[in-house]
């Protein structure tokens, strides 16, 4: 290894102890669940951080519980409302208040059941913005929320686009993957239809992985390189009459996992939410800001165009990559890697105590 490699080190988790026990997610923080819209009376079941929860919404106000049954464990979500506020188990008709997860009745132990006030199920604070619902996943009295969304998200003048799907990988990779200054000049370089007329460079290396800024760590290049004469081998990239020049994007990155990318005229934000050690919830949006009119053209050109360019096919090129990628530790890294050093820094600093 170089002195610069050296630097950076190895990716063992004896170096960042917290961050391999973080597989599970960090809990203390804000999540999006899912678009508002999907949150009806009709219970919806998501996982997040290993933990499964119902989301109803009654009277306007959305409530969050663990979905599962404190008698014999089964799925809340499976049951029905036989009193206003409240919320009773499909098996045994135990039934819980929506608003605090207090057991107020064991229906099939009549109306003295001793059960009442002692049973309990976990409830979740929940924050509605700009059409997402948000939830706290930490133990402790919830930050305001504002603390984890950035404020463009809430201003008036801002349109939001995007979707949510479920990948295989455990989500710290994904980050990874998100703040990866190497993978975007060669995984993206090629069979994307997204960076097929791009001139990409063929190399930024950021020796310190960014600086500071507002809780963002922004990732700065040290080096730029556009095309290098490899010796024994020839030169690359190699690029085609087509290939122009693009403006330069800026990669941000801040705590539970949520990654900007700015275009110019428009961001792109990642959030990264642990379902299980294997699997994560991968929500991705695009947010331009403009008047009425703006807005109407940046949404119908996610709709007619970027959608399937950018966030179907581009991301999946990602989605295989982490889909693929073994946990295995350590493993050498490499200059353009001093990101996802600085990345693993930040997670030692997280709020509060892991998922498990």
């Amino acid at each position: 290894m170089d002195g610069q490699e050296r630097r950076v080190g190895l990716s063992d988790f004896r170096t960042w102890p917290h961050y391999g026990e973080i597989a599970m997610g960090l809990p203390n923080y804000w999540y999006p669940a899912t678009w508002s819209r999907r949150i009806r009376t009709r219970p919806l079941r998501v996982e997040l951080l290993g933990q499964p929860i119902m989301f109803r919404r009654e009277g306007g106000r959305i409530y969050a519980l663990a979905d599962t049954c404190p008698h014999r464990g089964i799925p809340l979500s499976m049951g029905r409302q036989e009193f206003p506020g409240t919320w009773s188990c499909a098996y045994h008709g135990w039934t819980f208040d929506l608003a605090t997860g207090v057991c107020r009745a064991a229906l099939t132990d009549g109306p003295q059941s001793a059960v009442c006030g002692r049973g309990r199920v976990r409830t979740y604070p929940v924050e509605e913005r700009v059409g997402i619902v948000f939830v706290w996943m930490g133990k402790g009295a919830p930050v305001p929320v504002e603390a984890d969304i950035r404020e463009e998200f809430l201003g008036r003048d801002s349109a939001i686009v995007g979707r949510l799907t479920i990948r295989q990988g455990n989500w710290r990779y994904a980050a990874e993957n998100s703040v990866d200054e190497g993978h975007a000049a060669f995984l993206h370089r090629y069979h994307s239809l997204w960076t097929k007329f791009t001139r990409m460079a063929g190399w930024i290396v950021s020796l310190q992985g960014g600086h500071r800024q507002d809780g963002w760590i922004v990732r700065t290049a040290d080096e730029i390189g556009g095309v290098g004469d490899f010796p024994g081998l020839g030169r690359w990239p190699k690029f085609r009459f087509w290939n122009r020049a693009s403006g330069r994007v800026t990669v941000s990155y801040r705590l539970p996992g949520n990654i900007r990318v700015a275009y110019g005229r428009y961001n792109h934000y990642n959030w990264y939410m642990p379902l299980d050690r294997d699997r994560h919830h991968y929500f991705q949006f695009l947010v331009a800001q403009g008047n009425w009119t703006q807005r109407q053209i940046f949404r119908l050109c996610y709709w007619l165009y970027r959608r399937w360019l950018f966030h179907l096919r581009l991301n999946n090129q990602d989605a295989r990559m982490v889909r693929a990628m073994p946990e295995t530790e350590p493993a050498p890294l490499y200059r353009p890697d001093a990101s996802i050093a600085a990345w693993r820094r930040l997670c030692e600093e997280a709020r509060g105590e892991s998922a498990g």
